[in-house]
This record gives structure tokens, sequence and C-alpha cells, in this order.
């Protein structure tokens, strides 16, 4: 069934769950589209404050106010600090967003992007131009339709630099797994010598524990390993990143100060939100931010996983 013959429910606000003492509401004026398929149920609405946005099981994943400050960030940062990448491996990431994050780096010459869900993806690629801007069509682009553990362990392709775009770890959710220890190791098997591991993060803030838990999972795995963070406004909080790497110094990316010659270098052009000045931002996080790394010290696994609280 496509999205645009589902029927949807007649509703005025989606009230948006940050943790279970916390919610925040916006006021919906379209709903373009409202599916449930096998693994979650989806929305694509204009809102009155963000303009359009896709929601997933209730939480916003884009919205077109600032999407492109969440798939900058996201992508940007771990492609610099490769160098001069030429194969991506992105997981999830329906919108096409991130994808044309990683299209912009002339050097690519191959990207694969794994989403297990078909129905989400078709529904990005009709009614979110604005994000993927023709990524889908572009040749270097390879789409499969496939669970993302399944694909990583099935593959015997290594890449330069793989980007986790995926849902929270929630229970019950498809990508809880995906978080773990185990799986961070798999990756890690599928990276190029230099090769870069980034992720969403969930936020230092509203969820501190499950962001903590996830930097140090991906540094029990990794040599190298760093977080960051932006403020999304359509997320109502500070978000996080984790990136890993054995080879790369991700410490030096702190005091990186020549991001703009750099992105020039390597030919990237169009950017709204990631230079110079928003990379010191991102890689200077105030004490109580810092503090929270601190306070945790769990590692996610598939036996002890970390999931967002309910």
């Amino acid at each position: 069934m496509s999205a645009l013959s589902v029927s949807y429910p007649a509703w005025h606000w989606i009230h948006e769950w940050s943790t279970p003492g916390t919610f925040h509401a916006h006021s919906v004026k379209k709903v373009y589209a409202f599916g449930r398929t096998k693994y979650q149920t989806y929305l694509v609405v204009e809102f009155d404050d963000l303009g359009k946005a896709l929601v997933i099981d209730g939480k916003t994943q884009s919205a077109v106010v600032d999407e492109h400050v969440y798939h900058e960030s996201l992508v940007q940062p771990a492609m610099v600090a490769h160098g001069s990448p030429r194969s991506v491996l992105i997981l999830g990431g329906g919108e096409g967003a991130t994808a044309r994050e990683v299209l912009k780096f002339p050097s690519v010459n191959r990207v694969v992007m794994v989403d297990i869900d078909e129905e989400i993806v078709n529904a990005c690629k009709e009614l979110l131009p604005e994000w993927h801007r023709g990524a889908f069509d572009d040749p270097r682009l390879k789409l499969v339709i496939d669970d993302a553990e399944h694909y990583v362990n099935t593959t015997s392709e290594k890449f330069d630099v793989v980007i986790a775009d995926l849902v929270d770890p929630e229970e019950g959710g498809p990508a809880w797994r995906l978080y773990t220890k185990e799986f961070y190791e798999l990756l890690k098997s599928r990276l190029n010598r230099g090769g870069v591991f980034v992720t969403q993060a969930t936020s230092p803030t509203l969820t501190s524990k499950v962001h903590a838990t996830i930097f140090n999972t991906v540094k029990a795995v990794f040599r190298h390993a760093i977080s960051y963070y932006v403020y999304i406004r359509s997320f109502e909080g500070l978000w996080g990143f984790v990136m890993g790497s054995d080879d790369a110094n991700l410490e030096a990316l702190r005091d990186m100060n020549d991001v703009d010659s750099r992105l020039a270098s390597m030919g990237v052009k169009g950017n709204r939100f990631y230079d110079s000045e928003s990379h010191q931002s991102m890689f200077h996080a105030p004490r109580n931010v810092r503090d929270i790394l601190a306070s945790y010290h769990e590692v996610s696994t598939l036996s002890n996983p970390i999931y967002l609280p309910a």
C-alpha cells in the first residue's frame, strides 16, 4: 500500500515524549502521509513552526527548518577526519539527506545506503525532495533494503567511512542491536585502514545515560573515540554524536580551526551550517556535558543493552 493511500486520523497536535517525564508538542496544519509498516509507524506532516517533517513512532526524525544542521553535523566531521573518503556505508538515513551530504564530497565514488524500511524510503523519495535533492538518482549511490546487521554480516566490502543514521535504541524497536559492542566490533571489521565510524547518539542532556553509554561502547571498540554536540530546534534540545576510529586522530578535531579550508580543498560546497566556527562550538562542550560522560561507565552489549527510558 502506498503512503498516500493510507488514511490518517484527524488531529491537530503531535505530542512527543523526550523522557518519561517530559514532552513537547507541535501543532500540525497538514498531513501528507500516514503509514504503518511491519517495523514502525510514520508520518510526513507540515508543522506550523517547523515546516515539513518526518515523524517515526511519534518522534520527529528531521524537519525542514533544521535538517541541514543535523545531517551536516552527522556526516561532514567524519569525512573531514578521514581526509579523502572514497567509499561510504550509510546505515539508515531513509530521508536521503545523509546520502546528500556524503555525495557533496567529490572524492566519494561509491555509497551504499542500507535501510530496513522500503515503505518509508519510498515515501521520503516522493515527499521529501527538499531533503534528498536528487541523491537517490546519483549513480554513485546504491540503495539496499535490508537489516543493517544482516547486511554488515554478509558483505565482504570495506569502507572508508561508516555512518549510522538510525532511530534511537528503543526496547522492541528495529535498531537497539545496532548500538551494542558486538555490532560496533562487526562494523570495525568492515572499515578500511584509516576508516572512521560515526553515529547519532541521542541527547546528552535529555537522555544523558544513553548518550554516555553509546560513547563508552564506541570507546570500548575503537582506539580513539570522541563525542560532539549541536542544538537541534526540532528535537527541542542538545543532540549528540559519537565518532570512533583506530587510525584517525580524533582528539585533534577539538582544536581544528581550518575546517573551511579543508572543506574547500575537498571540493565541498553549499553548506548551510557546518564551518570553522560551528565546528569549534560542536567540539567544545560545556562542563556539565563533559561531567555526564565522566559519570557513566556502562557499555551496551547484546546481553545487557541500553534502551531509551520508556
